[in-house]
């Protein structure tokens, strides 16, 4: 990997809306924050509401009572639709209304006084229109002198109804005031200014004028075709002026087009959004009382994209927003250590790198290669956490490494079980494999997709083993791998596309030898994360369940392809969330589910739920076993688990070779432990083996470097990054049996005094 750029994180959420105005904003005049005001409005906040309006609108008691609304043909709430005989769509957020009652409702209505040193810069404002007014006013509380010159008229004329709201506005700052009857466009302006603002009131655009001859002012115009587009144009003036004012003029100070453009206008879809009829006031003179204006605002729907949110308990859980992340993924692989110094460390490894959230976001942003490239990034310049990744990093090793095995064919295909079935089920595993061997011929590779090293970001790692992968691929003439993982056809397919791939569910369909049992009448399909991009291997599942005479449901749609939690290493980062992603998942449907990933199904062990794996109804569960079988049994612990694979192995060699499979002796073998039930699951917890503890004792035996009181012992394996501690007492059995009364783990290592 080369040196990450921030523009490597930021360009993947460089699309992203969320937190952008709504589009009810893009129809006002002042582009106003109109989704803020109203969650304000709705929880009765009416100071904080007006400062709101008043920042955005300068004179609120007029633009209640002049604005057309344009914002209410951009509301969403209107394009609700009815169903069934309530037809048509809802009306609007009546805002202008609610503006109203704020300007009632609200206590203190005093504009801020700014206590801004003054500026030795002064500006004429001709016209006492509100663009004038407005303009004025902006540059007043900036700290500029600032003359009015009155010119009468129609437009000035028509503000004197709300002379009150002009004062109260004007009365923190200091403004002169004088009479500008006598000024029109051909005379000369006002030769003691450094700008000169004029309200044209012809629909032209905020533009400087011409420059005059010296020593004649800069002339700014105030474009506008009706009062509220004058005053919004004249708000608009006053950072032009500025500009122009503190660069003496310089060139592209004020040029046409200078200013950020807005972002993108998008609208949402709102499912299952129920319809509610617009709040009439009881008085319409009088407007909406306190009650009514709550109720009114409280239609609004607050049209913020939320999507990735809502199907995510990370994000929900850490409540940054997308942006937010990109800037901060970078910037932690510039962070100096210790990890306390990065932003985004526990958040980056809690992420299960499921990729529903590009599902769900509109304009398809992927946090899961967000999250993936910050992992990387972190991991090539060493500010990761390895103890997050180190257990499963040694699994990993031990899978590619003495429990790999491949036995090719010339037949076209190659069965890659993966490396967490054979773990939990290995009887299923080898059934798979005699079958497919019988129906299509096809070889056998033993082996793990990769993923323990994708998720901890050790690209490298993983690099070299898709590389080892595609190199057996090759040797054996390119043949279609048969899946029974849909993670790892998801890893094969995106890093591996060249190579054909199609999940074992499907040639199950196919296959004459399968036997397939009865069992429980109905259960809930849980599709895995990865499944959502394969519609066969899904369709697959669904139609041997049926021949197994199970009838199938599928969740909710808001359910889909939701991870269980195992996915990204996240149980060591963030074992709170992983727990509440696990119950979240089991209690998505009341019924048992049906499976068909090894690591769903540990996951819903762990948390309670009932469920069967699709395997354990397709190759020779007893019907007297219901849908439980062997995927019960397996599901004893990580010492289980070990076995389980080395069982897988023994059996997919004894298939393809007539030879067992005799695992590599270790001097801690004769060793036997009596573990209490309830620290066997404490230590699965803490992903601590038995196989951990034997070594421990074993070393401390051998050198006796231990503790001891009385006949309790205390020792420690240190690892590369983990230490285990065991407290343990001689057992009943002879030399080499121990009863364990507590072990745990931690991140420090303990440094002898020699």
């Amino acid at each position: 990997m080369t040196e990450l750029r921030q523009e490597d994180t930021t360009k993947i959420t460089e699309r992203c809306f969320q937190g952008e105005p709504a589009s009810c904003s893009h129809g006002c005049p002042f582009f106003f924050d109109i989704r803020t005001f109203l969650l304000r409005a709705k929880e009765g906040k009416w100071g904080l509401a007006y400062k709101l309006y008043r920042n955005a609108v300068v004179f609120p008691g007029i633009v209640s009572k002049l604005c057309g609304a344009p914002c209410r043909a951009e509301c969403q709430r209107g394009f609700v639709p009815g169903e069934g005989e309530d037809e048509g769509r809802d009306a609007p957020v009546d805002v202008r209304a609610i503006e109203a009652a704020v300007c009632a409702y609200a206590k203190d209505q005093r504009p801020v006084s700014y206590r801004i040193p003054p500026k030795d810069k002064r500006v004429a404002v001709i016209g006492a229109g509100l663009g004038g007014l407005a303009a004025a006013l902006g540059l007043a509380q900036k700290g500029y002198g600032v003359t009015i010159f009155r010119c009468g008229g129609e437009p000035e004329d028509a503000l004197t109804q709300f002379q009150d709201e002009i004062d109260l506005q004007f009365s923190a700052v200091e403004i002169t005031w004088e009479d500008g009857a006598g000024i029109s466009e051909t005379d000369a302006w006002p030769k003691d200014f450094d700008a000169v603002l004029k309200t044209k009131g012809d629909g032209s655009s905020v533009l400087p004028l011409a420059r005059q001859q010296e020593p004649s002012p800069f002339v700014f115009s105030i474009g506008g075709t009706g009062p509220i587009s004058s005053l919004a144009a004249g708000i608009a003036v006053v950072n032009d002026v500025e500009a122009w004012l503190m660069t003496n003029g310089a060139a592209g100070a004020t040029s046409p087009g200078s200013k950020a453009p807005r972002p993108q206008k998008h609208y949402l879809d709102h499912p299952g959004e129920a319809r509610l009829p617009l709040i009439a006031a009881a008085d319409p003179a009088q407007g909406y009382t306190k009650e009514e204006a709550i109720a009114e605002a409280q239609r609004c729907m607050g049209c913020d994209c939320r999507k990735c949110f809502d199907v995510c308990e990370m994000l929900m859980a850490f409540g940054k927003h997308p942006q937010k992340i990109a800037v901060e993924a970078y910037a932690d692989t510039k962070a100096v250590p210790p990890f306390s110094s990065c932003s985004l460390t526990r958040e980056t490894y809690s992420c299960n790198l499921c990729g529903k959230c590009k599902e769900v976001c509109p304009v398809g942003i992927d946090l899961r290669e967000l999250f993936a490239l910050a992992r990387e990034g972190r991991a090539e310049t060493g500010k990761h956490p390895k103890a997050y990744h180190d257990f499963w990093l040694r699994d990993f090793a031990w899978h590619r490494g003495e429990g790999a095995y491949a036995a090719l064919t010339e037949a076209g295909y190659v069965f890659f079980p993966g490396c967490k079935l054979g773990e939990r089920m290995p009887a299923q595993v080898e059934k798979a494999a005699a079958l497919l061997k019988e129906e299509y011929g096809a070889g056998i590779l033993l082996d793990c997709c990769g993923a323990p090293a994708y998720w901890a970001g050790e690209t490298a790692l993983f690099e070299e083993h898709l590389n080892k992968i595609r190199a057996v691929w090759e040797s054996a003439a390119r043949p279609t791998f048969v899946f029974a993982c849909a993670y790892c056809q998801r890893i094969f397919a995106e890093r591996l596309p060249e190579i054909a791939g199609v999940s074992l569910y499907e040639l199950l369909t196919q296959a004459e030898g399968s036997s397939l049992s009865a069992s429980s009448p109905s259960a809930l399909v849980f599709d895995p994360c990865a499944a959502a991009g394969f519609p066969a291997m899904r369709a697959a599942v669904r139609g041997l369940a049926a021949h197994a005479g199970v009838v199938t449901e599928d969740l909710p749609e808001a359910e889909a392809f939701r991870c269980c939690g195992f996915g990204g290493h996240m149980r060591l980062a963030n074992p709170d969330l992983y727990e509440s992603i696990a119950v979240h998942r089991a209690a998505a449907g009341a019924e048992k589910y049906l499976v068909y990933c090894a690591n769903c199904a540990d996951a819903f062990d762990l948390a309670g739920k009932e469920n069967v794996h699709i395997l354990d109804l397709v190759l020779g569960v007893p019907a007297s076993a219901g849908m439980t079988g062997e995927t019960a049994g397996m599901a004893g612990g990580l010492g289980a688990r070990r076995a389980g694979a080395v069982r897988t192995k023994d059996a997919l060699m004894q298939l393809y070779e007539g030879t067992p499979f005799v695992p590599e002796a270790k001097p801690w073998d004769q060793i036997t432990l009596t573990i209490p039930q309830t620290l066997l699951g404490e230590m699965d917890g803490r992903l601590i083996t038995e196989e951990d503890l034997k070594e421990a004792i074993y070393t401390a035996e051998k050198t006796g470097d231990r503790f001891f009181d009385g006949d309790v012992y205390q020792c420690s394996l240190a690892g590369s990054v983990i230490t285990v501690w065991v407290q343990y007492r001689q057992g009943d059995h002879g030399n080499y049996d121990y009863a364990i009364i507590d072990a745990w783990s931690h991140r420090m290592h303990i440094e002898a005094d020699v």
